[in-house]
């Protein structure tokens, strides 16, 4: 028998959330394996390919969060938070993924990486559709986060080889910036970026020492890692939502939280597409070329223009053939053969999924927190939850437009997306039923 997610109980008098204890011990165990992965102080070359097919210990780590996350949606999630989190307009992205595994040129390959990424998206629902109360979402993300902040320090201050950068090899420009348990020093960013808005949420709902300890320790990781994208984008994003916070109007709110996501957008991917945006940009900032990435941009939707409504499958862009025997242009400045990704999200959801599967990303992804997050009310512990992750939604969507990470795998900036989006939806669900509930004299 299922347990009642009492989140969206009616029967309840005030909102439901605003109710204390409760078990919050599946949604933290969740939420550590995926940010803190099963290979958390392994090789970078390990820890770069997790969730891939060559591991088997994510084969059979994720396999079984997988499973788990199965039996606790089945066993111990509402009937009511499951229809939130089964949108039509969700499901319509399964047979797009269908299809770019059948158009990849490694059909296997493809559907294991699928797969894996369908088991992020699961962690994530499972996790926000656990907790029943604020205390629980709070102890849960107090676990998780500490956690996760205490393998990558440990990483950084007793296996300097693993968490720090090394001053040879690829990413030798990087060297001395933090990386902690991750691959890459611009993952890690954007995941503590994340753990600061949690810390601070975590502070203003009953646990301020946890919480600060939290924003303090993922802030210094953020300043140690360098990445100048973060340290801009976090306070951008934070500054849009609480501007938003006062707004009323539902069209002006949603503008609010959309616009830097358009803006960002165009003047990324969107001056390579319509140059003379690039042209005036340059004639600002002379030189511009988001560290190499127009190189990268520019040859992607060159070869995007050859297959536009399908694109090349999922994850059969980057590292194939296509583009690893590819005659490197003479006027690029970046060699396209060493990158693994296109550093742009929606450039490669289209080189996956085709223009019109971007699209369709778009809707679900940008259009739907969006709504959700205008129909939440600003009072009360729905406003704090509301609050909390469309700033992280924003901060991600924004990050969406420098760096890849739609259903890659295990990538713990994509299930940090998936939060904020499952959460959204989940908290303008049970704002909608509790407010239509009738009310007890």
């Amino acid at each position: 028998m299922s347990h009642t997610h009492t989140f969206s109980d009616s029967r309840h008098r005030s909102p439901p959330i605003a109710r204390e204890s409760g078990n919050y011990w599946p949604a933290a165990i969740i939420l550590t394996i995926v940010f803190v992965t099963f290979r958390p102080l392994s090789d970078p070359e390990v820890i770069s390919g997790s969730g891939g097919g060559g591991d088997l210990v994510n084969q059979l780590g994720f396999g079984g969060l997988g499973l788990i996350c199965l039996y606790l949606l089945v066993k111990r999630t509402s009937s009511e938070a499951i229809s939130a989190l089964t949108n039509p307009l969700w499901l319509m992205v399964l047979p797009v993924l269908a299809l770019s595994v059948v158009s990849a040129d490694l059909p296997g390959s493809a559907l294991r990486a699928v797969l894996f990424s369908f088991v992020v998206v699961l962690a994530a629902a499972t996790a926000m559709s656990q907790h029943r109360t604020m205390s629980e979402l709070v102890s849960a993300l107090s676990f998780a986060t500490g956690c996760t902040l205490l393998f990558c320090y440990v990483a950084v201050f007793f296996y300097p080889e693993l968490g720090v950068h090394e001053a040879e090899g690829a990413e030798a420009v990087h060297a001395g910036l933090w990386r902690g348990v991750y691959d890459h020093k611009n993952v890690a960013t954007y995941v503590m970026g994340g753990f600061v808005l949690f810390g601070w949420f975590i502070a203003q709902n009953g646990k301020p020492g946890v919480g600060l300890a939290i924003l303090l320790a993922a802030s210094v990781f953020v300043l140690q890692a360098g990445s100048k994208t973060v340290m801009f984008i976090l306070p951008a994003s934070i500054l849009c939502v609480a501007v938003a916070q006062w707004i009323t109007w539902p069209f002006l709110k949603a503008l609010t939280v959309l616009s830097p996501v358009v803006v960002l957008g165009t003047v990324t991917l969107g001056s390579v597409i319509y140059s003379p945006i690039l042209l005036e940009i340059q004639s600002y900032f002379p030189g511009i070329t988001y560290t190499g990435r127009t190189d990268l941009w520019t040859f992607g939707l060159e070869d995007l223009a050859q297959s536009p409504w399908f694109g090349f499958g999922f994850e059969s862009y980057w590292r194939t053939p296509r583009v690893m025997d590819a005659v490197q242009p003479i006027d690029l400045n970046w060699d396209v053969r060493d990158s693994v990704h296109g550093h742009n999200s929606w450039l490669d959801a289209a080189l996956s999924f085709g223009i019109p599967g971007a699209l369709l990303l778009g809707l679900v992804l940008v259009v739907m927190p969006i709504r959700d997050y205008v129909s939440i009310p600003n009072s009360g512990n729905a406003g704090k939850l509301a609050k909390l992750f469309v700033t992280l939604w924003l901060f991600t969507a924004l990050g969406a437009n420098l760096e890849s990470f739609f259903f890659r795998r295990a990538d713990p900036v994509w299930f940090s997306m998936l939060i904020a989006i499952v959460g959204l939806r989940l908290t303008a669900h049970i704002s909608r039923r509790h407010n239509a509930a009738p009310k007890r004299r």
